[in-house]
This record gives structure tokens, C-alpha cells and sequence, in this order.
């Protein structure tokens, strides 16, 4: 789609003591540039336009591609100013799995020191299993899909998936539980509750195996497990609104029929749920996992927004947010330690705006982020704690 460099002047401590420094540095930040190249595989679906018009479906349709590249590009320009020099190539993954295959042998990507992208699994593993060159990372920027079901040691997985939610909460758990507390898992049919609740039990006793935890699959077998001693930690993963309405209204009469104290644990889908219908619900202290940490009542969001908005005349969205924090992350690794970046991967976290890294590393599925934050229900809606 297109490519470029983005640099700025080197560091004073880096430019050569010479007394015409102006060409020699120019060719050092174009060298650097050159070994700094990333490739970033968005599906823009130009293909999909039409010349002669412009119409809202195309807009929306290129959105997320739109704005995570806006992200990324302001990140890699904020690099800039600070002396690092990179080239960017920017290429259209249509999302189509054929396509990605002959980008993944093209001329675009062939000397990429990183490539970013495609977004969407289908086109993560038509990329990544046709790309010759496996030393070069592969970061899948946006899917949640676990990284296992990839199967390509060399990606890079950036947004935590549904079972180190699944891992965290148990670990949250497990330390406000105490002696007298019961533990109740709540298992539905939904498939979200599935998700979530795969692997509980067994990271829960990992943390803490002196922990009291039952298992039930109805309203009537929770109530026979509710303590009246203790805290009911009650664990839920259902997004159903036929459920959770049962699962709340059931909560709020046990709690004013007899004195029961409950925690209530969820899934990080929760938050886009509306929870003020019920009365009660921030009597039960819920938390759920999220994979933002976004304040947005934070200097550098602030600063963020206005210069964003500066540029590209709208609001930054989530996708804007994870494509500033990408590129400042792995743009600093490249230029801070160039074809060796990868062994760093492990060993630097990372505290961006929106996201936080922490990646573990795994042979078989690459680097896999375990970083997630928690959000209690606070007023009418879930707030970071």
C-alpha cells in the first residue's frame, strides 16, 4: 500500500565527531531506517472501494485497520523525535487467506525486521505458515484467538486471550478467599461461560489448594451450597441476559431473606453489560479481568487525544490506542537492540496507555502476553481498581 521512513536526528551522543555532520548523519539515520523496517499488514480492503464514491459501508469497513495504522504511525513518529529512524511499509491484507499468501513471499515483507499483522486469524495463519523467514516475528496485534490454535512459534500475540483472563481471576480468587469462604463456580451453557470457565478449578487449586470450592449448574444447587460463616465467592461466566437476570434476581432475594454475604467474579465481557437494572449489584463488590488499563484522566491519554485529534480529526478509538502502544514497544526494542530484539521480549514489560505486556514464551505458539488488569463496579459501571 505504501512505505516511507520515519526518522528523526540521532541522539547527540550517537552522531559521528566530524565537522560536517549534516550528509553523514543523514546516511546513518537511512541505515538505521533500513534495519529498522517493520511491515504492518492491515485489512484496509482497498480492493473493495469503489472510485467514484465513498460510501459508509467502505468507511466502516476499514476502520479498524484506519485506526490502529494512525496509532501506530503517531507511536513510530513520537520515536522519531527522540533520534530513532525506521521504515514503514504499510500493505493491504484485504482480509482474504489467499491474498496473504503471496505477501507472505512478496517483496513488501521480505526484508521486514518485524512484521505486524495480518488482524484476523484466518489470515494470521495463511501469513504465517507461508512466510519463509521464521526469525522474523510475526505480532498478531488485535485477535484474542489462543495462541496454541495458531501453532507458529514465531508470533507474537499481543491481546490476552480468554484463558490468562481465565488463569488471572482464579489467581484474584484465590487470595481473597479465607477460612469460612466457599467458592461456587457457576457453570451455564453459553458459550462464553464455557470459555471462561474452562481451566478454573484447576488454576484455582494451583494458587490456593486449600481453597473450598463447589461446582454447580443451577440456581437450586448454588443455594445449597451457600454458607452462612463465610464469604459465598460466587464465579460466574455467563454473558447470557436470560442468565445473568436469573443469576442476579436469585443473589438479591438470598441476600434479604437471610444474611449472605457474597463476591461476585466475572466475565471481562461484563463490561459491556448494563448492570444498573439491578438494584443490588454493587453489593456484591463484582471484578471482573479486562486487557485495558486505559485512564482516561491520565496526562499522557490527554495528551494523546489532543494530539491525535490534531491529526486526524476524530476521537481515538481502542484499536488507536493498541497501535500507539505496539509501535512505541517494539519500536524501542528495535532500535534499542536491533536483529536481537527478540530475546528481549521476555525480559521488558511494558506499561503503555492502553495495553500492558508481560510475555511468557512457549516453542510451539511464540510469545504470549499474560497481562491483564482488574476492574470493580463502581457507581454504575466497572472502573480500573
Amino acid at each position: 500500500m505504501s512505505g516511507g521512513n520515519v526518522g528523526g536526528t540521532l541522539p547527540k551522543e550517537e552522531q559521528p565527531e566530524i565537522e560536517d555532520r549534516e550528509a553523514p548523519v543523514d546516511d546513518i539515520r537511512k541505515i538505521e531506517a533500513a534495519k529498522n523496517s517493520v511491515a504492518l499488514i492491515l485489512p484496509f480492503q482497498l480492493d473493495k472501494l469503489v472510485p467514484s464514491t465513498l460510501s459508509k459501508e467502505d468507511v466502516n469497513r476499514s476502520a479498524i485497520a484506519l485506526d490502529f495504522y494512525q496509532g501506530f504511525q503517531l507511536g513510530l513518529d513520537e520515536l522519531a523525535q527522540k533520534g530513532r529512524s525506521f521504515s514503514l511499509h504499510v500493505v493491504d491484507s484485504r482480509d482474504n487467506a489467499s491474498h496473504n499468501q503471496s505477501i507472505a513471499q512478496s517483496e513488501a515483507v521480505a526484508h521486514a525486521a518485524l512484521i505486524v499483522g495480518p488482524v484476523f486469524p484466518k489470515e494470521i495463519i495463511a501469513f504465517g505458515t507461508h512466510h519463509p523467514n521464521k526469525n522474523v516475528l510475526q505480532v498478531n496485534p488485535l485477535a484474542a484467538t489462543k495462541a496454541l490454535e495458531f501453532n507458529l512459534p514465531n508470533l507474537v500475540s499481543l491481546t490476552p486471550s480468554i484463558n490468562v483472563h481465565t488463569k488471572a481471576m482464579a489467581e484474584r480468587v484465590a487470595r481473597d478467599y479465607k477460612t469460612g469462604d466457599v467458592v461456587i463456580i457457576y457453570n451455564t451453557a453459553d458459550n462464553d461461560g464455557r470459555q471462561f470457565l474452562d481451566g478454573f478449578l484447576s488454576e484455582l487449586k494451583t494458587a490456593n489448594p486449600t481453597v473450598q470450592v463447589r461446582s454447580v449448574s443451577s440456581i437450586p444447587q448454588l443455594n445449597e451450597q451457600l454458607t452462612l460463616t463465610g464469604t459465598n465467592l460466587v464465579v460466574a461466566g455467563t454473558t447470557d441476559k436470560f442468565q445473568l437476570r436469573a443469576f442476579m434476581s436469585n443473589l438479591e432475594s438470598k441476600s434479604v431473606e437471610e444474611f449472605y454475604m457474597f463476591r461476585v467474579y466475572g466475565h471481562p465481557l461484563w463490561d459491556r453489560i448494563d448492570f444498573s437494572i439491578y438494584n443490588h449489584f454493587s453489593d456484591f463488590q463484582p471484578v471482573i479481568t479486562t486487557e485495558s488499563h486505559l485512564k482516561s484522566w491520565a496526562k499522557g491519554v490527554k495528551e494523546f487525544k489532543d494530539k491525535y485529534y490534531t491529526l486526524y480529526g476524530v476521537q481515538p478509538s481502542d484499536h488507536s490506542y493498541k497501535g500507539y502502544d505496539a509501535a512505541r514497544y517494539f519500536g524501542n526494542l528495535l532500535a534499542k537492540y536491533g536483529d536481537n530484539y527478540r530475546d528481549y521480549i521476555t525480559k521488558e514489560k511494558f506499561e503503555g496507555l492502553f495495553s500492558t505486556y508481560a510475555f511468557d514464551y512457549n516453542q510451539g505458539w511464540g510469545f504470549v502476553n499474560q497481562a491483564v488488569s482488574f476492574k470493580s463496579y463502581q457507581g454504575a459501571s466497572f472502573q480500573l481498581n
